[in-house]
C-alpha cells in the first residue's frame, strides 16, 4: 500500500491529509467535522429562524456554485448531506452520485438522489443539468423553514411527479416576504416538464 501525505485523488468535499491506495483500495482520512448535519439541527430545532435559513442557504450557494464552476453536480443534496462543523459553517457531503463535466449545456439522463429532494427532470428521467442542484436546494430552503418538505416523497414515482409538477407548496405566515419569494424563485426551475 502506498501512503501520500497529500492525496493525489482529488476530493471535492474537503482537502484529504493523509490518502492510502493500491490497485484494489483507496482510504482517505478526511476532516472531522463534529457539528452534525442540517438533518439534525433542523431535527432539534424544528423549523429554523428566517436568520439562520439565510445563513445556510447563503453557504449552501457558495458550495454548490463552487461545485458547478467545477463542472460537478452533486445529484443528491439533502440536509443530511450537508455537514456542519462547530462554528456552524456547512460543507456539503456524500460525493457517491456526483456527475462531472457538467459544463454549460451538458445534460445527463436517468434518476439518482433521494425522494423529497429530487426535481421533476431527474423524475422523469429527462435530460437535466446543474439546475437539478438548484431544485434540491430549494426543497432544502423550504424544508429549513417549515421543518417539512414541500412535496411528499410517498408514494410511487408516478405520485411523487404528479405531486411536484401540480401542487404548490403551503407558505406558512411565519415565512418573512424575502425568504417566501426566494424559494418561489428557485423552484420555478421546473424547467421542461
Amino acid at each position: 500500500m502506498i501512503m501520500f501525505l497529500f492525496c493525489p485523488i482529488h476530493f471535492y468535499a474537503s482537502p484529504s491529509p493523509f490518502c492510502f491506495y493500491n490497485q484494489s483500495l483507496i482510504l482517505l482520512a478526511l476532516e472531522y467535522v463534529n457539528g452534525g448535519t442540517l438533518e439534525n439541527i433542523i431535527e432539534d430545532r424544528g423549523r429554523l429562524s428566517n436568520k439562520q435559513v439565510l445563513f445556510y442557504a447563503s453557504e449552501l450557494v457558495v458550495g454548490i456554485q463552487f461545485l458547478h464552476e467545477n463542472g460537478i453536480v452533486h445529484r443528491d443534496l439533502k440536509p443530511e448531506n450537508i455537514l456542519v462543523d462547530e462554528q456552524g459553517h456547512v460543507k456539503i457531503g456524500d460525493f457517491g452520485l456526483v456527475c462531472t463535466g457538467m459544463y454549460g449545456v451538458n445534460t445527463q439522463c436517468g434518476y439518482y438522489g433521494t425522494p423529497g429532494y429530487t426535481a421533476p427532470q431527474v423524475l422523469l428521467e429527462e435530460p437535466y443539468d446543474a439546475g437539478a442542484d438548484w431544485w434540491s436546494f430549494g426543497v432544502i430552503l423550504y424544508e429549513m423553514a417549515t421543518n417539512r418538505l414541500p412535496f411528499s416523497p410517498k408514494g410511487n414515482l408516478r405520485q411523487q411527479v404528479e405531486s411536484v409538477i401540480n401542487r404548490e407548496p403551503e407558505y406558512p405566515d411565519s415565512l418573512s416576504t424575502k425568504l417566501r419569494d426566494l424559494i418561489k424563485q428557485v423552484s420555478k426551475i421546473r424547467i421542461n416538464i
